[in-house]
């Protein structure tokens, strides 16, 4: 993994697939906006008009749903027309600064890696949706893989939907030496009292600062390796920043290690519904990747 420097920035817009689209850009968002008022108008217009029809008509059962159906569906296609725009900035763009990171770029359609092995532990079994997008991944000189990626995990209760996880994963291959495995998840009150799985069992952390017990739960297989785990006092202050700015997990096995850090969608190129320079979604979107991996090169500093 290659550290990004400033001259990054315009090696990225130079590059003949980034120039081709900020060439085109502004051409391209004026064509999609035009289909967006053309779309978003007819979906105003069509939509009431066939409930009025059909209730003139008596087809009571009908006409809702059909009215809703020739509401939404324009106004579908007109975001659509605006996103594909960004969608092909994006792309090259992250390819790019993959690229330049020694990594490579997948937008999704991916195996999510040793998120299966974590899964458990930190979310539940009861996920009705797993979202992951934009991963970029590598390996270092002995051969042990890095990545990061996006992930939206959902659970459905009745007609209501909970989002359990919105953020960025950070997953490596570990060192050898690890024999257990050690579960960190942010405090859940009461519900302390069940663990993640049935071999782990909690382990308190009285003696180190009180923020870390108060925000954090521990649970491992093996007590004395998650104290030597979390025995640096700077390990735990990062984990407490990280904290600070979203619910925060991590998951360490024998092999592998993954944190999990809630927070916005990040890597996109911005709302294409506002005029903006290309140039500055190219920053907004290389300032993302510059901090993503400073993360990822700090876990993996500590476990890697």
């Amino acid at each position: 993994m290659i550290e990004l420097t400033a001259d990054c920035f315009d090696e990225v817009c130079g590059a003949p697939t980034v120039r081709a689209q900020l060439g085109s850009l502004d051409t391209s968002r004026a064509a999609a906006m035009r289909k967006f008022r053309l779309y978003v108008g007819a979906g105003l217009i069509l939509g009431p008009l066939s409930v009025w029809l059909l209730l003139g008509y008596g087809f009571e059962a009908w006409a809702w749903v059909i009215g809703a159906a020739a509401l939404l569906v324009p106004v579908f296609m007109a975001f659509g027309a605006v996103h594909a725009v960004g969608e092909a900035l994006k792309v090259p763009v992250l390819e790019t600064i993959a690229a330049r990171a020694g990594l490579e770029y997948m937008e999704g359609d991916f195996s999510p890696p040793v998120y299966p092995l974590a899964r458990k532990a930190l979310f539940g079994s009861w996920l009705s949706s797993e979202r992951f997008t934009d991963l970029f991944h590598g390996a270092d000189a002995e051969g042990r893989g890095h990545a990061v990626y996006e992930a939206c995990l959902q659970r459905r209760s009745g007609k209501h939907t909970q989002t359990v996880f919105s953020g960025q994963v950070y997953a490596l291959q570990r060192r050898p030496g690890a024999r257990g495995t050690v579960v960190i998840v942010p405090d859940r009150k009461i519900f302390n009292f069940f663990k993640p799985a049935k071999d782990l069992e909690r382990v308190k952390f009285d003696d180190v600062e009180p923020d870390f017990e108060r925000w954090f739960e521990v649970y491992a297989s093996d007590p004395l390796e998650a104290r030597q785990l979390l025995a640096d006092p700077a390990f735990r202050r990062r984990l407490l920043d990280y904290r600070k700015a979203g619910a925060t997990y991590a998951w360490f096995g024998p092999d592998d290690a993954l944190l999990a850090l809630a927070g916005k969608d990040r890597f996109e190129p911005g709302s294409m519904l506002r005029r903006r320079p290309g140039e500055d979604r190219v920053k907004a979107m290389l300032d993302d990747v510059c901090a993503a991996l400073a993360v990822l090169r700090e876990f993996k500093a500590k476990l890697g």
